[in-house]
């Protein structure tokens, strides 16, 4: 097995490491359907992070990003990452509640397939969430969002499986699969072709319908070099489906992005 000796631990985690450092992975959505701390606490972290430009973009680009963190015991939460929320659930294997994130939009000057196609701007987006965790290695999260695209009135629900264990001391695995369905208004604002576009851009007109956007899977490892210092090393592979892949302008349906952090915990 190869996690059997703990001498290859060392080995795997400079291998992991460059390999995030190459290619990284970072959300580019609100994350305020994990509310993953019943208790009262907060993180500070600094992460390095490469991703494409945007879903279905075929250039990469590398940011350095600073976030903060913080869950209250009485349920709210807010943070760079997560957004605005309630957890109205006290029972840490079955949580539900309501937040507030933010769509980041897309700049037209991001790659040169978007030319013609003009800015999307940013919006704020409402959403719930329902997480379930039979036990301490398994969770089951959903998330729906409304409020992104042009038009402000774009939707995605997406759904994750998760499993984490422990394979040495300090050290922590995660392993998931993803998928995110979108609304006809979320699909035509970032994978359609309006009439003006195609005269601008070039792009014949295309007009998406609704329907499952992209599945994905994910690895995370993660050491515990103090009880409040971690660093963790993220790798995740996204693969457009349905009417995004088919968009004149998803021009690499298939994407591995990734993320390097140092955490603080207080």
């Amino acid at each position: 097995m190869p996690f059997s000796s703990s001498r290859n631990i060392p080995l795997l985690a400079l291998a992991f490491t460059f390999a995030s450092l190459v290619s990284a992975q970072s959300s580019d959505e609100g994350d305020f359907n994990r509310p993953d701390r019943p208790r009262e606490g907060g993180k500070l972290s600094l992460s390095v992070a490469s991703k494409a430009d945007y879903s279905g973009s075929d250039a990469p680009s590398a940011s350095v990003m600073p976030a903060l963190e913080y869950q209250w015991a009485n349920g709210w939460f807010a943070g760079t990452n997560r957004g605005v929320g309630y957890n109205f659930s006290k029972d840490p294997t079955l949580q539900y509640g309501l937040g507030l994130g933010l769509d980041l939009g897309r700049k037209e000057s991001a790659t040169g397939a978007l030319a013609g196609m003009g800015s999307i701007d940013a919006k704020v987006e409402y959403g719930a969430f329902l997480n379930y965790a039979p036990d301490r290695n398994w969770r089951l999260s959903s998330v729906l969002r409304y409020g992104s695209g042009d038009t402000g009135q774009g939707a995605t629900a997406n759904f994750d499986a998760n499993y984490t264990l422990n394979i040495a001391p300090q050290w922590r695995l995660g392993l998931g699969v993803s998928t995110t369905w979108a609304s006809s208004q979320y699909m035509q604002s970032y994978f359609g072709v309006s009439a003006a576009q195609s005269l601008q851009s070039g792009h014949s007109v295309y007009s998406p319908t609704s329907g499952l956007r992209d599945v994905s899977s994910n690895l995370n490892l993660s050491y515990q070099i103090t009880p409040k210092i971690s660093v963790s090393g993220g790798l995740k592979a996204s693969s457009l489906i349905g009417d995004a892949r088919n968009s004149p302008i998803a021009t690499s349906p298939q994407s591995v992005s990734g993320t390097l952090s140092v955490g603080y915990a207080f």
